[in-house]
């Protein structure tokens, strides 16, 4: 971590069948809010390109369609999460007017469930049914697993990774077309292992989380941090991803913790914290990275009773913190979907947003140039390229990762609203040399 500065429910349906093609469609013209254009120079110049992320309308792109296939976890515990992804790509694809370098976008959305074997299987038909030389996806942690791999045997297709936050995507054997143009999960919670020390004084916890790559990622990045500031681990609690009864995990939680971790999202994080009041959980709770966006806090029962004053560390902060651009795309969100949207935008929308972007400015630096060359000029173009997101600066390390702000919040009650304030930002937090997998001890 290089720096540290200390700071004081509508569900969208989208139509997806096995395989939606959204073909580039003409945008009525109007102002569009510049989030954020490369810092470089861009070879899509020389085609009359400037660069800086908006297009021609799209009626006006002469060249041949440019197509993307793309994986969202649109069934199971992520769905809600995923469809608040899907907002993101289409404020980008509404930014792009539909086309990028002269060449109108054509998307072809696959569904997945969050299963590493569904991944690749839509990932095959993509690019053996659709020929396509660009994936965007997956959304969970072992699909970017199973997508990075299959990297390594489909050289020609470029990867860039959507929301997916297993450390091992791009410590263990980096692919060089997969890229990831967010943070994973352990730097998510890197800084709230100290955090929770120094500033609340927990010194002993449990943890709960889902045994599969993204939580484990998010308990190592934890307690890497916590155990390094002196805290104990007093017990660890894995449950499958999906897990809707969570009644003998609470029944077997120490009683003396000072508090327990818990890396939950979805459906999942939903079930856990109303089973919570149901099952006389008193301990406080830390909340890993999903347990309480949008999407669980908007989400429908008596998930408010028990989450007033949970922190947690996300990779977007609080709607109302005035940070980078952050302002703008939430407003620009809201005024794109008043009634389908969340009222605040979740990390899923962000992130998406975000990962798709930074394609389509890399297909820009690299003046369209895709299928020609397998992809050099594009990978070539993200390699170096670097921009400034709504949440932060963003570029790639020697990995093809990034590395961004890292925001630790606080649940509160805003005028009968639940929502998050701001409590401390983590600037441009590394990524860890250890690709983490499952841990029931602290990190030696």
């Amino acid at each position: 971590m290089r720096q540290r500065r200390t700071l004081g429910r509508r569900l969208w349906a989208m139509p997806v069948a096995a395989a939606l093609v959204l073909a580039a469609c003409q945008s009525d013209e109007g102002d569009e809010a510049d989030m954020g254009s490369p810092d470089m120079d861009a070879p899509g110049e020389e085609n009359g390109e400037d660069g800086d992320g908006e297009g021609t309308d799209a009626g006006d792109a002469e060249g041949e369609p440019i197509v993307i296939g793309r994986i969202s976890a649109l069934e199971g515990p992520y769905a809600a999460g995923a469809e608040d992804g899907e907002r993101g790509v289409e404020m980008v694809l509404e930014e792009f007017d539909h086309e990028v370098a002269g060449r109108p976008i054509e998307v072809i959305v696959e569904s997945s469930d969050t299963t590493p074997e569904t991944a690749v299987d839509r990932a095959r038909k993509l690019v053996e049914q659709d020929g396509v030389n660009l994936i965007h996806g997956p959304l969970s942690g072992a699909e970017g697993e199973a997508l990075a791999s299959y990297a390594h045997d489909t050289e020609h297709v470029t990867i860039v990774d959507a929301a997916s936050g297993a450390s091992t995507t791009t410590l263990s054997d980096p692919a060089p077309n997969y890229f990831r143009w967010h943070s994973e999960g352990a730097m998510w919670t890197a800084p709230l292992g100290p955090h929770v020390i120094d500033e609340l004084g927990y010194e002993r916890v449990a943890t709960l989380a889902e045994d599969y790559a993204f939580p484990h990622a998010q308990v190592g990045g934890f307690l890497e941090g916590f155990c390094e500031a002196g805290g104990e681990l007093a017990s660890t609690h894995w449950v499958p991803l999906g897990e809707s009864d969570y009644s003998s995990v609470i029944a077997s939680i120490p009683d003396d913790i000072d508090a327990i971790f818990v890396a939950l999202g979805g459906s999942d994080a939903v079930d856990f914290l109303s089973q919570a009041i149901d099952f006389g959980l008193e301990k406080p709770i830390i909340g890993g990275s999903l347990l309480v966006g949008s999407d669980v806090l908007e989400s429908e029962g008596r998930v408010r009773e028990n989450v007033e004053g949970i922190v947690t560390s996300m990779v977007y902060p609080p709607s109302s913190a005035d940070v980078y651009e952050w302002q703008d795309f939430v407003q620009r969100y809201q005024e794109m979907f008043p009634d389908e949207g969340f009222e605040t935008p979740s990390n899923f929308a962000i992130l998406y947003y975000n990962s798709f972007k930074s394609l389509l400015l890399g297909i820009e630096e690299a003046g369209g140039v895709v299928e020609e060359d397998d992809g050099e000029s594009l990978r070539a173009a993200m390699s170096e390229m670097s921009w400034e997101s709504p949440i932060g600066p963003l570029e790639l390390n020697e990995n093809r990762q990034a590395e961004t702000d890292v925001f630790i919040s606080e649940v509160v009650e805003n005028d009968g609203e639940l929502t998050t304030e701001l409590r401390e930002v983590a600037e441009q937090v590394e990524q860890p040399d250890t690709p983490w997998e499952r841990l029931d001890e602290c990190p030696s």
